[in-house]
């Protein structure tokens, strides 16, 4: 019989898998014996006091098949059921210490990238699971590293995109960008749904670093899909955002009111009516203003129990705006009645500032009003109030002859 020459590991897998099938068809160790391979040897292996050779494999593959034959069993045994290659072993190793979990101890990882280098064996799979448990941890660089190395030096056809969309997400400034472009082609191929998400990641890390003509092209990609995805409104409103900030306010308000996909959202519609005034503002369209504001007082009942930071010092500028002082008042008012909250990400400091910096513009000469809003500066945390605040305020109070205020805002706060 002639026998293909295999790089065999025989390992614990390979007795596994003989003493299983001699299990499974009721052969005992005396009957598998052959010349080359006795039951006694056979009982040693089973015990683990030896292991099997190459050359026993053949032999095995022979008896295995003799016994079949002598009983009738339809079934023959090829040599490949028998042995497992390094890479085999290696998959093995690593979906076993996923199971247990302990993959994610240095021990375990340390015995299987020994086990790697010795064998000559990879696994990309491995790889990236290491590195999103790095990435899991805060570890950013190690993860990036991994996936770089994955990106740069290895096949992973499996996990290519997994593997992009992290390094696109993890990394800052232009680099998102340059490597979408360097990737393009492979990013055009892939399923709508990555696609997608590689483009809207790319055009959101250049938002935050205001590349806004280089982030149009990359959500354009999301809205003009065939398909809606997860960030196909959010691309509208990034798009709105964009032209904003290159002061095309008119392409910005149309991207703005396409940013909303549910009428009944009231959160995101408060977000896209604020941003319409604000353009709306610029472009000196006193009616979109006007129209809008009435909009955003409504959607604003529906949401009166809700914290909504910086809303009402947008509401309270567009109301100065149309002259309205005292709606003026009232949305400034309501914007320095939410709690102080730096945990929140929408808490604007400097916008609650300015919240009472206008308050004391409108409140004028009203002393009982002007107490008031000290007291409030008083409960303010001293981190968040700088000298020019409070400068300010006491430059009007002087200015304006509250001579009383000027004082009570001295000796309350010490700066």
């Amino acid at each position: 019989m002639f026998y293909v020459k295999y790089r065999y590991t025989l390992g614990g897998h390979m007795e596994n898998k003989v003493f299983k099938i001699a299990k499974t068809h009721k052969i005992t160790l005396k009957e598998l014996g052959c010349k080359g391979i006795s039951a006694t040897y056979l009982t040693k292996i089973k015990k683990g006091h030896n292991s099997f050779k190459e050359k026993h494999i053949p032999l095995l593959v022979d008896s295995f098949n003799r016994i079949f034959q002598e009983r009738n069993i339809d079934k023959i045994i090829i040599m490949e059921e028998l042995y497992i290659t390094p890479q085999q072993e290696l998959d093995q190793l690593i979906v076993e210490s996923l199971i247990n979990k302990s993959i994610y101890f240095q021990e375990k990882q340390e015995e299987i990238e020994l086990f790697g280098r010795e064998k000559e064996v990879h696994s990309c799979k491995y790889r990236y699971i290491i590195a999103k448990h790095n990435q899991r941890m805060g570890k950013k660089e190690k993860a990036l590293n991994i996936y770089y190395d994955l990106l740069n030096n290895f096949s992973c056809s499996v996990f290519f995109y997994s593997i992009l969309i992290e390094v696109i997400r993890l990394e800052k400034t232009e680099l998102p960008y340059k490597i979408y472009l360097k990737y393009q082609k492979k990013i055009d191929r892939a399923p709508y749904k990555t696609k997608a998400l590689l483009a809207y990641n790319t055009g959101v890390s250049l938002l935050e670093t205001k590349k806004w003509s280089k982030a149009i092209s990359c959500f354009e990609v999301v809205i003009d899909m065939q398909e809606i995805t997860k960030h196909y409104y959010n691309s509208y409103q990034n798009l709105g955002v964009c032209y904003q900030n290159l002061r095309e306010y008119e392409k910005a308000v149309e991207y703005f009111k396409k940013s909303v996909s549910d009428p009944l959202n009231y959160n995101d519609l408060e977000i896209c009516y604020t941003n319409i005034i604000s353009c709306a503002k610029e472009m000196k369209n006193e009616m979109l203003v006007k129209i809008t504001v009435n909009k955003l007082e409504n959607i604003l009942k529906e949401l009166k129990n809700e914290t909504l930071y910086q809303t009402y010092w947008n509401l309270g500028l567009s109301y100065l705006y149309l002259g309205e002082t005292n709606k003026a008042v009232n949305a400034f008012e309501k914007e320095i009645s939410f709690p102080i909250n730096f945990n929140d990400l929408h808490f604007n400091s400097i916008k609650y500032l300015d919240s009472i910096k206008q308050l004391v513009l409108l409140y004028g000469h009203q002393p009982l009003k002007q107490q008031e809003l000290i007291k409030i500066i008083c409960e303010i945390p001293k981190k968040m109030m700088c000298y020019d605040f409070f400068l300010y305020i006491l430059k009007f109070y002087i200015n304006n002859s509250l001579e009383y205020e000027a004082n009570l805002l001295i000796r309350k706060i010490q700066l």
